[in-house]
Order: structure tokens, then sequence, then C-alpha cells
């Protein structure tokens, strides 16, 4: 028997279409592990064991053992098919960084691998076991294909393949698994039209509501209104700037850390979001960036794509499910202070003019889509004048992660870069410590590091602003 088509939502494919040799559409993360545990009594990586007990939970996430199938004559969406010769060892690596194993090999190490595309012919995902790494600890770099799966989602599957407390593993039995034949031409072709009358049906219900509940209907296409004209100026008068540059093959990873007790305190204290630390931070980072290289900040706002991720809900079914807001990031020479509320109110702005609403709304809109016209759309992302850089905010859990009984240290996310945007910029909250990883293309952006040291400097300004529990105000404001 086969399977029933298991199409890709046009997101999900946008992200395949809109890839390229030199712009893989991966997003990754670098977990940071206590050693012992992940060593035999050789010393010896336990990479089989790790393995097993990956493959023991594959059947919770199912699509980590599928691959994608274009239609050969491109008449429907990609479809998710079972790979009938699955085999971890493809999946699941390991490699050694040369002594002493410092924090900035394993961040070029992992540089290099995220800059090369996952293979197309196997399921879209990889993990890296890295040894060698100082202080006899291990990292664990993840690599997942955005077409499989968005921030949140992805986070949710971490805390699938990972345990939420050290244990021994358990003895492990095969699930019984086996490959599902794919659909046939007919049947792919079939499910591409449901989708489409689903959209159709869709709207056509919205109209028959707007005609039965004028008032309802009057006040959600107010709301729509509001939101698609917050978005039109962008258009138009995108500034500048020159972190949009056509990106190439290399890549570099920089690592910005700040204890979430500190940004806990600073919330209260500013009456403000993480979020708005986070953009206030990566502002100032952006004016010391862009005054480095001479070009004028004072007056200027840059527009800062803020994808919002729906909640999955634990079903580990993966796949894409956001909307996203742009926010105007103010980055002329101020005082973090005075930063902050400028960037918390340009946030309310954008989220007061339902902005999220908009997108989510353009996003569906993409069911009406042929195929081939997505796949032409996805390409102009390379040359897309709207937004000069993407940051991503995911909540992780806040409580430690384990694999084989070894502790995650931290973990610190990377997203993926797209055609014009040199840098991109992603924060993961985990067992009380945020983590920013942001990579760069080296070459058209080769200062990275004043960006990071920027961040930083900023973060100090508002955590030293603060008083702490243990400090008087007087001594705070010494800090």
């Amino acid at each position: 028997m086969t399977a029933p088509t298991d199409s890709l939502t046009p997101l999900d494919a946008s992200f395949l279409y809109m890839e390229s040799d030199h712009t893989p559409m991966h997003m990754s993360f670098i977990g940071i592990f206590e050693g012992g545990p992940l060593h035999d009594a050789r010393g010896c990586l336990r990479l089989d064991e790790v393995r097993a007990e990956v493959e023991s939970r594959l059947h919770l996430v199912p699509k980590l053992r599928k691959v994608v199938r274009f239609p050969a004559l491109g008449e429907a969406a990609p479809v998710w098919v079972d790979e009938p010769d699955f085999d971890i060892t493809d999946h699941i690596h390991q490699a050694a960084l040369p002594a002493p194993g410092t924090e900035a090999q394993l961040l070029e190490l992992c540089a290099q691998l995220v800059s090369c595309r996952l293979d197309r012919t196997r399921p879209l995902w990889d993990i890296w076991l890295i040894d060698g790494l100082e202080g006899g600890r291990v990292a664990l770099l993840e690599m997942l294909h955005h077409s499989m799966a968005d921030g949140l989602a992805g986070v949710e599957l971490a805390t699938v393949l990972l345990d939420l407390e050290p244990r021994a593993p358990a003895p492990h039995e095969s699930d019984g698994w086996q490959p599902t034949p794919p659909p046939g031409r007919v049947a792919v072709a079939t499910g591409g039209a449901a989708r489409l009358a689903g959209f159709a049906r869709t709207v056509a219900a919205d109209g028959w509501h707007a005609v039965w509940h004028p008032s309802s209907a009057g006040h959600v296409l107010a709301r729509y209104t509001s939101a698609f004209r917050s978005l039109l100026p962008l258009s138009p008068v995108t500034p500048d700037c020159s972190l949009n540059t056509p990106v190439g093959f290399d890549r570099e990873v920089v690592v910005v850390r700040q204890p979430m007790d500190e940004l806990r305190r600073a919330e209260r204290r500013f009456g403000v979001t993480l979020n708005d630390l986070l953009l206030t931070a990566i502002a100032g980072g952006v004016h010391d960036l862009l005054s480095a290289r001479g070009e004028v900040m004072e007056g200027r706002r840059l527009h800062v794509l803020v994808p919002v991720g729906a909640d999955h809900h634990g079903d580990h079914r993966l796949g894409n499910d956001v909307s996203a807001m742009v926010v105007r990031l103010p980055i002329g020479a101020a005082p973090a202070a005075d930063r902050l509320q400028e960037v918390a109110r340009a946030e309310r702005d954008s989220k007061d003019h339902a902005q999220p609403l908009a997108t989510h709304l353009f996003l569906s809109s993409l069911d009406a889509l042929p195929p081939a016209a997505l796949s032409a759309a996805s390409h102009l992302v390379h040359h897309q004048p709207f937004v000069n850089l993407v940051v991503t905010n995911v909540p992780g859990p806040d409580v430690p992660l384990y694999v084989l009984g070894a502790r995650m240290l931290e973990a610190v996310p990377i997203v993926p870069l797209a055609g014009n945007l040199s840098v991109g910029v992603a924060a993961l909250s985990y067992d009380g410590q945020l983590a920013i990883g942001i990579l760069a293309d080296p070459v058209a952006c080769p200062d990275a590091e004043v960006l990071a040291r920027g961040m930083e400097r900023c973060f100090a300004e508002l955590v030293t602003a603060v008083p702490h529990p243990d400090r008087g105000p007087h001594q705070a404001a010494r800090a």
C-alpha cells in the first residue's frame, strides 16, 4: 500500500527553493557537554551508543526518516517520503579537535561544517560529536534543514532526543519501522490540488462569515488593513547598509553569552521584555560595527526581521508555523537605557499594528501559488530590499538536558544566511544562560567580533544600571 501524500507546505518548500551552494538553509546549534559520561573506559567516544539512543527515539519524530522528493515536471509541491535505506550512521558522525581544543578551534570547525549543504538524497539532518574540547568536554553540532522545522520545533526536537535527567540508557529494541512506499504521481498531483482547494474553501468561508457577521468582519478587516499599512513604507526605504551584500561560501561563528538572572532583573527594572533587551544590545553592537566602518549612524534605523513562532504543543511533527514582524532599530549614538526605551516602543508599535498577523496571512496565501511560481519567488529573497538583518530569539528549557548521562552545559543557536544578509543573529535561553550565536560571512563581514563586543558592552550598561540583590544601588552604579 502506498502512503498518502505528505506535501511540504509552501513555506517549508521555499527554504529548499531558495537554497544554493553558498546559502545552505539549515539551522544549527552547538551543545557543549560534560565529557566523562560520553567516553568509554578507553577514553573513546561512545559513538555507537549515541547512535542507538537517538535511533530508538526516531519513531517519536517520523520526519527524521523522510526525504524530499520533487515531482519530475514540477506540477505539484514536493513531498516527504520514507527513506527506504535509512541508516543512522549516515547522520551521526564524529570529529576531533587538535590540541589544545580551544573554543576558537571549535567554532572554526563548526563554521566549516555549517557552510556545507545537507545531502538531499538523505533525510535533512546531521549530528556531529566533536571530541578533544579543552576541559575534557564534548561538543555536539546539530544541523536541521529549515524545510523540516522552525526554531521552536527545533527546540522541541532537542527535548525529544535528549533526556531531562541523567540516567543509564535502557537496552534498545527495534521499533519495527518499515519504510512505506512513496505515493504515485497521480496521488502527488491530487494532494497538491487538495491543498489549493483547502485554501479556496478557507477564503470562501471567510467571505460567508463577512456576509453574516459584518461587524466582526469589519473589525478583522481593520486589523489587517492597519497591519499591511505598517508594512508598506518598508519596501522602498530600507536603509542602505553594508550589512546587505551578497554572501559567499565561507562562514564564521561568534558567540555572546549573558546570565539570565541579570536579564530578568533588567526586565523588571525597565518594564521591558527579554526580546527588547536582546534587540537593544544588537542595535548597540550594529552601531559600533557600522561606525567602525565609517558609516553615518545618527538618525538612522535599520529594519530587522523578527520571526514569531507558534507553539507546536509538543506534537513532535516538526514543520514551520511562523509569522514575523519588522522592528525599526535605532542605531545612532545613545545611552543603553535610552536606546532600550526606543527599541521597546518600536517593538510595541510593530505588535500594535498586528504585523505578525499580516505576515501570517501573507504566508498562508502562498498556498495559492503554483510550485513553479513559488520557486521563482523564493529566489528573489537573495536580492530582497526589505530588511537589513534577521534576529531570532527562541526560548529553550530552563532545566538541564542530558545525553547518556552527560549534562549539556550550554547551547548556542545558529541561523542560516540568505543571499544578501551577511550577518544572522540567533538567541536561545537554556538553563540560566542566554547564548547568542552570530553567523557571518567572513569576507562580506570580516569584523563580526566588533558586533559581538558592542553587544556585550550594551548588555553590561543595562545590567549594571540594575541594583544587584547582594549590592546596594551605589555599588551597582560603580560596577
